[in-house]
């Protein structure tokens, strides 16, 4: 058996390793405790090799402006504990969290970096999204699954009776992920000339905007707007005209309930858009009180306090709708900044290697990886789905991505 040009039989310690991380990137999107169960396993193997590799030089070293600000951004969500309500539960979310995200970033820099190994780890990440978008296909279409009733507001959307979530927590969690993997498709779709591939991400493409409509999740349809818009207007011009017109072909055929749904989005009448402008106020609230933040994890025992709409103390909100003004309430201002700056570093490596890049794949993983931040971000206006752990370790495996194509291209600054 063949694994990226490696037979199983002659694996040394560090292409095992290698294969596990390819597991663990297909694996994340299907399940949060598998994916758990696996990074431990693939991390205590790292260790391992590690130690038996110690004399040898690191293949890809991170630029200093990077490197700094990432130290500064872990130290101080290690540090922000101390002042959260809970310390002992901040303490715990943090080593369990914020482990396997810096875990799995530290695996993909020092483990897929070599060759076509990036390329191959995008392919196991596809071929993983499409099955996530069948299953929330098949499971919206079939309505086996058990719907949530804080998901939508009866009164205001009787017409509403599921929305897929698929293999991830709720609609928003799997809305974030499917704009995820649309960006990719389109951006590593922009730079190939024909062939297997691109059929294979026009076909993970399309399943995964069907898909997402069938989240409801208004937020991501406007992040993926955003995401294409990006893609036809920078990347792809050719994809102008189609972009219109499909999307005035979806307005057509789902204008009652799309545009329903849509135009709701500032609308206080819908109890979910009513409690997230309420969160907001309590949210600035917050910050003005604590400009350093309530701690990692901390927001939940802070919230109670500024709960101005409900004020129910037995009323448990985990995070802020919001990214920017949940890390902020969290992090301070100052961690908004750090974390800020360094996606800044991240999207200007990320241009640079899609203008100097020679090679058809790395160009479009890094055009992929450009969309895939105007979706975050236009989706952080009305969400912090970075807050799940499956969505938050894919991030940072990308921002290490960007890293490794940095280093294969050789324009990584130090």
């Amino acid at each position: 058996m063949n694994i990226a040009g490696y037979k199983l039989k002659d694996l040394d310690l560090e292409q095992t390793v290698y294969c596990l991380l390819a597991v663990l990137v297909f694996v994340i999107p299907l399940s949060s405790l598998a994916s758990s169960w696996i990074f431990v396993v693939t991390f205590i193997c790292a260790m391992v090799d590690c130690y038996k590799r110690r004399g040898e030089e690191r293949e890809c070293v991170i630029p200093k402006k990077i490197k700094y600000c990432l130290w500064g951004l872990f130290v101080l969500s290690a540090v922000s504990v101390l002042w959260s309500g809970n310390v002992f539960a901040s303490a715990f979310n943090f080593a369990w969290v914020v482990g396997q995200e810096a875990g799995s970033f530290w695996l993909m820099l020092r483990y897929g970096a070599k060759g076509q190994r990036p390329l191959f780890l995008m392919k196991v990440f596809m071929i993983s999204a499409g099955i996530v978008a069948i299953y929330g296909i098949w499971q919206y279409c079939y309505g086996s699954s058990v719907q949530s009733p804080e998901w939508s507001d009866k009164e205001v959307f009787p017409e509403l009776k599921r929305r897929a979530f698929s293999t991830l927590e709720n609609p928003n969690i799997l809305g974030s992920f499917l704009v995820l993997t649309v960006s990719y498709c389109a951006g590593i779709f922009a730079p190939l000339r024909g062939g297997k591939t691109r059929t294979f991400l026009i076909i993970v493409f399309i399943l995964s905007c069907i898909c997402l409509l069938f989240t409801f999740s208004r937020g991501n349809w406007i992040a993926l707007f955003f995401v294409l818009f990006v893609f036809a207007a920078f990347f792809y011009h050719k994809a102008f005209l189609p972009f219109i017109g499909g999307g005035l072909m979806v307005l057509y055929l789902g204008w009652g309930i799309l545009a329903h749904r849509i135009l709701s989005i500032f609308a206080t009448e819908d109890t979910s858009v009513a409690l997230r402008f309420a969160y907001i106020e309590g949210t600035l609230a917050m910050i003005q009180e604590h400009p350093w933040g309530v701690g990692w994890y901390g927001y939940q025992f802070a919230f109670p306090e500024y709960d101005f709409y409900l004020m129910d103390p037995t009323v448990i909100m985990y995070h802020c709708h919001n990214l920017y003004l949940n890390i902020a309430a969290e992090l301070g201002i100052f961690g908004l900044f750090l974390f800020l700056y360094l996606v800044w570093q991240f999207f200007c490596l990320a241009r640079h290697i899609r203008k100097e890049s020679k090679i058809p794949w790395i160009k479009g993983i890094a055009c992929g990886y450009i969309a895939s931040l105007v979706g975050i971000f236009i989706g952080g206006l009305t969400d912090y789905t970075l807050f799940n752990i499956q969505l938050g370790m894919l991030f940072w495996m990308s921002n290490a991505l960007i890293l490794n194509l940095g280093w294969l291209e050789g324009v990584l600054d130090q």
